[in-house]
C-alpha cells in the first residue's frame, strides 16, 4: 500500500508541497513567535537554550547572534562550536545541516527554499526546496548566499559578499558570484589532525574562561554576603553537593572522574580567593 505523505513531509522530502497547508501554517507561526522570545532575549545563556529547544538539533557550544530569521527552526542541525554574527537567515525549508566548529559572518543567508520554473506550477501555490549541507570548520564570511541544493567540504572558507551556486569539495576557499575556487587549501593551510583537535580546545578554552570570570563574578557576590552575615569560608556539605550535581550532569562516564577532579581543583582555588577577599 501506497504511503500517503504530508505536506510537511513531502517538503522535508524535497518534493512538491503547499506551504497553505493548515499545519505547516501553524509550524510557521510558532516559528515567528519563537523568533521574536529569541531575538528580545539579552541573556545569551537563555538566548542559547530557546536556539536549542527551537533547532533540530544543536552541539554543545553553539552561539547565535541576534536576530536570527527561520521559516520552521525544526530543520536546522548544527553541530559543536557553531557560531554565526549577526543577521543570520535560515530559509529551513529542507533540512541545514551544519558540522562542528562552522564560523558564519554577518548576514549568512542560507536558502532551502525554491519554486518551480514553469508558472503555472509557481502561480499554484507549490513549492519545494533542496538540503544544504555544510561541512566541519567551514567559515562564510559576510553577506554571503548559499543557494538550495549545496553541499560544502570541510575546512572550505567562502569570501565575503558570495553568491554559492554549486556544491564544492573540502579544503578550498571560494569566493564571487557564482562562487568558484579561489586557491586550494593545503600546505601551510591545511592543518593536521592534531592542529585541528588543539584548535578546537583553544576555542572552547575561550569559552570556558568566558565562564569562569562570569562565576568569579559570583563568588566576589558570595563573599560579600559572608563578611555582612560573618559565615565561614568553607561549607563541606554545600561542598558535597556541587560535585554531587556536577556528576548528574556528566554524560560519558569515562570523563566523570577527570572533570569531579577538576571542580574539586576549582572549588579549592575559588576558597583561596574567597579567604583573600574576607582578609582584605
Amino acid at each position: 500500500m501506497e504511503e500517503i505523505k504530508t505536506e510537511r513531509q513531502k517538503m522535508i522530502d524535497g518534493e512538491l508541497y503547499f506551504a497553505a497547508d493548515p499545519e505547516l501554517v501553524a509550524a510557521r507561526k510558532f516559528a515567528r513567535e519563537q523568533m521574536k522570545v529569541i531575538n528580545q532575549e539579552e541573556d545569551r545563556y537563555i538566548r542559547r537554550q530557546l536556539i536549542e529547544e527551537t533547532f533540530g538539533s544543536t552541539g554543545t557550544g553553539c552561539y547565535i547572534e541576534p536576530s536570527i530569521s527561520f521559516d520552521y527552526g525544526f530543520n536546522i542541525h548544527v553541530g559543536k562550536n557553531f557560531y554565526a554574527n549577526f543577521n543570520s537567515i535560515f530559509l529551513d525549508i529542507c533540512p541545514i545541516t551544519i558540522g562542528d566548529n562552522c564560523m558564519f559572518g554577518p548576514n549568512a543567508q542560507l536558502y532551502t527554499a525554491t519554486h518551480p520554473l514553469n508558472p503555472v506550477k509557481r502561480n499554484s501555490g507549490l513549492e519545494y526546496g533542496k538540503p544544504i549541507t555544510l561541512g566541519d570548520n567551514v567559515w562564510l564570511g559576510g553577506n554571503v548566499v548559499i543557494t538550495p541544493g549545496v553541499t560544502l567540504g570541510d575546512n572550505v572558507v567562502v569570501a565575503a559578499g558570495s553568491v554559492v551556486t554549486k556544491s564544492f569539495p573540502d579544503n578550498c576557499v571560494i569566493g564571487g558570484n557564482p562562487a568558484r575556487v579561489i586557491k586550494e587549501i593545503e600546505g601551510d593551510d591545511a592543518r593536521s589532525p592534531l592542529e585541528m583537535q588543539r584548535q578546537k580546545i583553544d576555542h572552547l578554552d575561550q569559552q570556558i574562561v568566558a565562564l569562569l570570570e562570569e562565576r568569579m563574578t559570583v563568588v566576589e557576590a558570595i563573599v560579600a554576603v559572608k563578611k555582612e552575615e560573618s559565615k565561614a569560608i568553607l561549607d563541606t556539605s554545600r561542598e558535597q553537593e556541587v560535585l554531587k550535581k556536577i556528576a548528574s550532569f556528566v554524560e560519558n562516564n569515562r570523563y566523570n572522574e577527570a572533570i569531579q577532579e577538576t571542580y574539586q581543583g576549582l572549588m579549592d582555588a575559588s576558597k583561596r580567593f574567597q579567604e583573600e577577599q574576607l582578609d582584605e
